[in-house]
């Protein structure tokens, strides 16, 4: 024994040796840097687009680069703002700096948001988690096309005359509001425009700058002074401000009678007598817009020789279009007059009063009248052109006039441009034609005629001679004083441009270097001696290149761009200065000769498209010149467009995109380079703005729930709300609990099925089973207000929905904190329905037996919910027999709780003795009850004895939770009731009949019962069928009898004997006898005998009939047969 001790404390003082040697061993793998980091220069405030530097230093005996360099990995630094990583809508083009000399580690990033933010800088393999640096973001430079422009109070509606407001929101171009404590935006000028919506310009008054406003915007006003649908443009820099152009309606002010003017229909004054004098009234307000509505006027006609006022019999005013009205009257009388037109109550007249006309004698008629010639189709540029007018009356007489009252307007559609004509009268002396030249001069759209001395002879024909310029189409219309020919309609004549003038045609593009082997452009225009651009001319030109061999170029024909201008394709083989020259039938055209210098394709910069993508609410930096090619590996960027829907920053060959706020899809912009030869090439970036996945606006900081209990019981959780850009796209939103399902309100979805219509409610195929909710923001909004939460069973305490919100660009997860108050569950008892005792004991059998297959237990569900150790969770046992005694042994701490019931009593009492041997004690009586943990109650059990006869006995289990844990029965009400849970077992001492046997058992009398049920069917049946039978057979016997006792009836009557020549029939009578005679002898029967061949009769088979008297006593034979009546052939009767 004192061996074994020895070698045990040897073993213990070894093992202890290797423990200390192992824990003094000094690690050898190399120890973690540390790392400071600051501001660089100590900056820690910036503006929006400045690039913010932070400075690392490295802490510890660290010489190089090497000595950092662990495990094979360089440090990797990561920054996160307000909880997200590298690049957001916070910061953005994040960058390290991380390799060579350590000293000059750095991290760099933009600021591109507006605040006070907290950085955080982790490399979680080195365990750097650093929160010590905290920046502040201040607006930048205002950049005018993210500044937003809108009317003040949304009021887009104003009455000429008053002042119209706008506000304009100064942003940077990150979107951040601009303080007027920033920059002042009278530096920059904006540009205030109006357009009518088909892009005329209107002319704005009194444009005033109002300055800041206190709220963050700048003010502009002007006066609205033109009426009509217009369109407000504000520029900045060359830059359209975000908004506009912004709509607005001015309506027109009150009407002043002094500004309303008075028009010539036809723009004549010079009338013929019995036509009607026509004159539009324009009622224009202030600013000179149309007032709409019927004025009454009042009108006066003076004769203006005599001064004498000329009455109106039939003066009519109507409204003709908004603003204008018709004043018009009969004329009767020839001569000059004067027109006034006023207002007798205001004492006011319209403007330009009186008006003068003169009425004139003549009958023309504009139906009747004739007016042909070439000239009124087509006519040549820089060629005379004439037609021919007759004048007719209504009878088709020739109506003469004077020649100052026909009037000719040669008008081109597009712009109005006029052609004088020359009108000459045509007199006809002895069938000739002699021609008066009267030059009619035209001022704008009214031509005025001034003629010779002879002018006053009326004359009813006329030559029209004019020359156009221009080349077009013109309209052509002819005027007899305020009679329009060809019932009012104008004629179309198209004036063609004459031939190419080469003096004035020139080479109008050309390129002066070109690379070889690339088709090339040349842009001819031809034009007449009058500017005129010449068509269909492309035959006639042709390109010339002065060199020795013509060879070496490829010539394509020159394409007409039917606007005059023609382009010409050359392809030169090899490099070299070539002259060129461009001919038009033969004539060179200026500049003759250009030269040509063609170079290799390397030596031209070449610019291919790039494809970028950013965020929605980010902003991102690239490298317009990565992929274009230039010569010298340099390049610069001359000129860029303006992308559409985001501001663009230049950083040399770096451009900063930033996208405005709301906007997602594509945008684009175009820039140009310049490499050191001068040459230039354009490209064009298409960037892809991507919507983020949905994010919550709104989420609820702590849910409630209740075990076991659909939460909350009517709707659903309030706080829920999505935010994403595209309102019309689908989006879905997956909903899960750790330990419960999510699931939405049936009630308010059936009764407000409108909303639903565009909602797809499905579940998941994963385990989780979550809750997929697929529709538009709205209705996912919706839908998201009637989340319910149903926890697993017996679950309580912290849960977390998990929400996870995708598009097509992505996914996002959000986190949604849970409590579930637990609800006290009832506690259980597993027991079996009953239990053998032992035989072996006479005194005492073991209740539940470890052996046994069954699981003898109680419990309770909220023990997995209880705050505190299970030794806290006490419930209260009760054992009870019916018949006999429990005998249990208990821990020694449960004596205070520890009641029996005795054999003869039904009271419980406490435990009065007890003897305590190893901490337990041992109690004894019809029932046990005590207060202690689940793990003593088992324990309990499984100690339990029983005593009792021959015949066992029932024992109750009783378990009481004590209203631990939980609320019940309504949470809301804060309120804790026990309960407690009851299970019966019985106590046998024989083993009862198997299942298989009392399944046999219980089959066989089942089976036998069924044989027994069908044999007594089948006999029921064949009893039916034999008494039926019985019947139908008494029923024929009868008949038969029926029938018999009619034939012996008949056989009373006297015999007939019946003798032919060929056959003889006998019938023989019997005496009448009594009826149990019929019955007796019903087998009589009578036979036919046929004559023998000798005349005699065979003999009877019956014997003689014995008659005495009346009675007639007949004696059968033994074998008796009916006889047969032979007639012609055998019958049986």
């Amino acid at each position: 024994m004192h061996s074994y001790i020895l070698l045990a404390t040897f073993i213990t003082f070894i093992l202890a040796t290797l423990a200390s040697t192992t824990l003094t061993e000094p690690d050898k793998s190399p120890p973690l840097p540390n790392f400071a980091f600051s501001w660089l220069d100590g900056k820690d405030t910036f503006e929006a687009g400045d690039i913010a530097t932070i400075k690392i230093k490295v802490l510890g005996n660290f010489n190089n680069e090497t000595d950092l360099h662990i495990d094979g990995h360089d440090p990797n630094l990561t920054l996160t703002v307000n909880g997200k990583q590298g690049n957001s809508s916070y910061i953005s083009g994040v960058s390290s700096a991380l390799q060579g000399d350590p000293s000059n580690w750095n991290i760099s990033f933009i600021p591109i948001l507006v605040g006070v933010f907290n950085l955080l800088i982790d490399d979680k393999r080195l365990g750097i988690a650093d929160s010590s640096l905290h920046f502040q973001v201040l607006a930048g430079r205002m950049y005018p096309s993210v500044c937003v422009a809108s009317w003040r109070g949304l009021v887009n509606e104003f009455v000429a005359g008053t002042r119209a407001s706008v506000l304009i929101l100064p942003k940077d171009a990150f979107g951040n509001n601009i303080s007027s404590t920033r920059e002042e935006p009278n530096s920059y000028r904006f540009m205030v425009s109006a357009f009518y919506e088909n892009g005329t310009i209107v002319s704005m008054l009194n444009v005033t700058y109002l300055g800041w406003n206190g709220f963050g915007y700048v003010g502009i006003e002007f006066i609205a002074s033109t009426a009509g649908n217009l369109l407000l443009h504000i520029e900045g820099g060359n830059q359209t401000l975000n908004g506009c152009p912004l709509p607005f309606k001015v309506k027109p002010g009150l009407m002043d009678i002094t500004k309303c003017l008075a028009k010539w229909n036809y723009d004549t004054n010079a009338l013929q007598i019995f036509s009607k004098l026509e004159i539009f009234i324009h009622q224009q307000d202030q600013f000179g817009n149309l007032v709409p509505g019927l004025y009454k006027f009042d009108a006066l006609v003076v004769e203006k020789g005599t001064k004498l006022s000329i009455p109106i019999p039939d003066l009519h005013f109507k409204e003709v279009a908004p603003g204008i009205q018709l004043f018009s009257f009969s004329l009767f009388e020839p001569g000059e007059f004067l027109l006034a037109i006023f207002d007798m109550e205001q004492n006011q007249s319209i403007s330009n009063m009186p008006y003068e006309f003169t009425v004139f004698v003549g009958y023309c008629d504009g139906g009747n009248s004739v007016v042909n010639g070439s000239g009124l189709t087509s006519s040549t540029a820089g060629k005379m052109s004439s037609f021919s007018v007759y004048l007719e009356d209504m009878y088709h007489n020739p109506s003469p006039v004077e020649a100052e009252r026909l009037r000719v307007q040669i008008i081109r559609k597009f712009d109005s441009y006029n052609v004088w004509p020359t009108i000459s009268p045509i007199q006809i002396v002895d069938g000739k034609r002699f021609l008066r030249h009267i030059v009619a001069e035209f001022n704008d759209y009214l031509l005025f005629f001034e003629t010779q001395s002879d002018s006053k002879v009326q004359i009813s024909a006329f030559d029209v001679i004019y020359t156009p310029e221009k080349s077009g189409t013109y309209e052509i219309r002819v005027f007899c004083g305020n009679i329009p020919l060809n019932g009012g309609h104008s004629y179309a004549m198209e004036v063609r441009p004459a031939e190419v003038d080469t003096e004035l045609s020139r080479v109008v593009r050309f390129v002066a270097k070109v690379p070889k082997v690339v088709e090339n452009e040349i842009v001819v225009q031809l034009v007449d001696s009058f500017s005129n651009p010449v068509m269909s001319q492309q035959t006639k030109l042709s390109l010339e290149f002065r060199v020795v061999n013509s060879s070496g170029f490829l010539i394509w024909t020159f394409e007409d761009k039917m606007d005059g201008s023609y382009i010409g394709h050359y392809l030169a083989k090899d490099i070299g200065a070539y002259e060129i020259c461009v001919s038009f039938a033969d004539k060179h055209l200026s500049p003759c000769p250009f030269w040509a210098f063609v170079y290799s394709s390397e030596y031209f910069p070449k610019a291919y498209d790039d494809t970028i993508s950013v965020w929605e609410d980010e902003s991102v930096s690239f490298d317009a010149l990565e992929n274009d090619y230039f010569a010298g590996g340099s390049a610069n960027i001359v000129e860029s467009s303006m992308p559409r829907h985001g501001s663009l920053l230049q950083y040399g060959r770096l451009f900063r995109y930033t996208p405005y706020k709301g906007f997602f899809g594509n945008d684009s912009f175009s820039y140009t380079i310049s490499d050191i030869n001068n040459n230039s090439a354009s490209g064009t970036t298409i960037i892809s703005v991507l919507i983020t996945p949905p994010q919550f606006v709104s989420l609820p900081v702590q849910l409630q729930a209740t075990e076991d209990v659909i939460s909350p019981r009517f709707g659903g959780f309030p706080g829920f709300e999505l935010k994403y850009s595209d309102l019309m796209e689908n989006i879905s939103v997956t909903l899960n609990a750790q330990s419960g399902t999510v699931f939405l309100s049936p009630m308010l979805m059936q009764f407000w099925q409108p909303a639903w219509s565009g909602l797809v409610v499905d579940r998941g195929e994963s385990e989780e089973k979550g809750l997929i909710l697929i529709g538009c923001v709205e209705v996912i909004n919706s839908a998201l207000k009637l989340i319910q939460y149903l926890g697993n069973a017996n679950f309580c305490g912290d849960d977390v929905i998990k929400a996870s919100m995708m598009n097509k660009n992505g996914i996002h997860d959000t986190h949604v904190p849970l409590f579930v108050e637990p609800i006290n569950d009832p506690p259980f008892i597993h027991v079996p329905e009953f239990i053998i005792l032992e035989k072996g004991n006479p005194y005492s059998s073991r209740i539940f037996e470890d052996t046994d297959k069954f699981e003898f237990a109680v419990g309770d569900p909220d023990i997995f919910c209880f705050p505190g150790t299970e030794s806290h969770f006490v419930i209260t046992l009760s054992l009870e027999v019916n018949d006999g005694i429990l005998i249990t042994n208990l821990p020694a701490y449960l004596i205070n709780t520890t009641e029996l019931k005795l054999k003869n009593s039904y009271q419980w009492q406490p435990l009065q003795t007890f003897v305590t041997i190893s901490k337990h004690f041992s109690v004894r009586g019809k029932g046990v009850r005590f207060r202690g943990t689940i793990e003593d109650c088992n324990n309990a059990m499984q100690e339990l004895l029983y005593q009792g006869g021959e015949h066992g006995a029932v024992l109750t289990v009783t378990v009481n939770d004590m209203g631990n844990y939980g609320c019940y029965p309504d949470c809301a009400e804060r309120m804790s009731l026990p309960l407690f849970t009851e299970a019966t077992v019985n106590l046998i001492r024989r083993r009862p009949m198997s299942s298989i046997m009392a399944h046999t058992l219980g089959s066989a009398i089942v089976i036998e019962f069924i044989m027994m049920f069908v044999l007594g069917a089948l006999l029921l049946f064949f009893i039916c069928k034999c008494a039926l039978l019985l019947s139908n057979e008494r029923k024929r016997i009868n008949n038969a009898a029926d029938s018999k006792l009619d034939s012996v009836e008949k056989s009373q009557k006297p015999s007939l004997i019946t003798t032919s020549s060929e056959n003889k029939t006998y019938f023989t009578g019997c005496c009448s006898n009594p009826l149990w005679l019929r019955n007796k002898f019903s087998n009589f029967r009578q036979r036919s005998r046929k004559k023998s061949g000798n005349g005699d009769l065979t003999k009877d088979e019956y014997h003689p009939s014995q008659c005495s008297g009346d009675n007639c006593h007949l004696t059968p034979l033994a074998n008796l047969t009916p006889f047969a009546i032979e007639k012609g052939e055998r019958e049986t009767v």
